[in-house]
């Protein structure tokens, strides 16, 4: 089978020719940067690359220079900053905008964020082309003091612990689905009275009728409100990396066959690959295969009781 990558979503589209990330380095040398980051794919995929921009920089003993372009994920660009993965972080110093120089440079990049090692967790592949192991099993996102006390202040008044639930992602089940909105329902009853279930979400594209609460909030502000809660449940979605990131106890759902129907649009093979690669083994990691007789809310209630009792 020739491996193509021509921008189609055909199952051939991630391995190249080239050797893993050598245009990236390749580019983030002509432009005098020390990493390449990609703009373009989801917000979990490019947390992945803060780990290496904390390591990396402890590895020179100084900050880097970064190069890559405002993110722009799938579901379109970020209010806020241009950057707000890499905001407040000490190891990131001057990022040079690609789009800024040449809209090719970032098109370049982006093309190679799969191009990789795929036998490891996602984090660990990439620190490898870099030499690096990476110190922590987590993505690094950097809190302004500001930002805490803004969510520590919209939570005010209700009773902790607070639950974050994240019932989205691209990857979560479609509507018909029991665990689209129906099961939530179920589980929230089963823990009605002992926690404040704190939802996030992307305005105008997440949205389903629980009654959780509800914070209007751009990227940076969610990723606060993850941080200032007390334990984290959703599904596998970028919010599930932000809680992994903040040390959160973190009960994280995984749908296979959207996993599956994902995954192979751009490499075959990939899916069955997929919780080891992007899972992390210090949360509960549950997958919704042969759920009967409400297995799985009776599952996660029991973890999140324990997970309170131990608060």
């Amino acid at each position: 089978m020739k491996l193509t990558n021509d921008g189609g979503r055909d199952g051939h589209r991630c391995f190249l020719d080239l050797p893993p990330l050598k245009e990236s380095k390749r580019l983030a040398a002509a432009y005098g940067c020390d990493l390449s980051i990609p703009n373009d794919a989801g917000i979990g995929n490019i947390l992945m690359y803060t780990r290496i921009v904390d390591d990396l920089a402890r590895k020179f003993g100084r900050p880097l220079t970064i190069l890559t372009a405002p993110l722009n994920p799938p579901s379109g660009p970020v209010e806020g900053c241009p950057y707000p993965l890499l905001e407040n972080n000490p190891f990131a110093g001057k990022i040079v905008d690609a789009n800024a120089i040449d809209s090719k440079i970032i098109v370049s990049i982006n093309r190679e964020k799969d191009n990789l090692c795929q036998f490891n967790h996602m984090i660990e592949n990439i620190a490898y082309h870099y030499d690096l192991r990476p110190r922590f099993l987590r993505p690094s996102i950097y809190l302004t003091e500001a930002e805490q006390t803004w969510a520590i202040h919209q939570l005010r008044g209700h009773p902790r612990p607070i639950i974050c639930l994240h019932p989205h992602g691209t990857s979560s089940p479609l509507p018909g689905h029991p665990w689209y909105d129906e099961n939530w329902k179920k589980l929230m009853l089963k823990l009605q009275g002992r926690a404040t279930f704190l939802e996030v979400f992307k305005p105008d594209i997440e949205s389903k009728n629980l009654r959780t609460v509800k914070i209007q909030s751009n990227l940076r502000q969610m990723m606060a409100l993850v941080w200032a809660s007390d334990l984290f449940i959703g599904f596998d979605s970028s919010m599930a990396h932000v809680a992994t990131a903040f040390q959160l106890p973190a009960l994280v759902i995984w749908e296979p066959y959207r996993k599956l129907e994902i995954e192979e649009l751009w490499q075959h093979g990939f899916a069955p690959a997929a919780l080891s690669r992007w899972s992390y083994p210090q949360n509960r990691n549950i997958i919704l295969l042969g759920d009967r007789d409400n297995t799985v809310v009776q599952l996660i209630q029991s973890w999140a009781e324990d997970t309170i009792r131990l608060l």
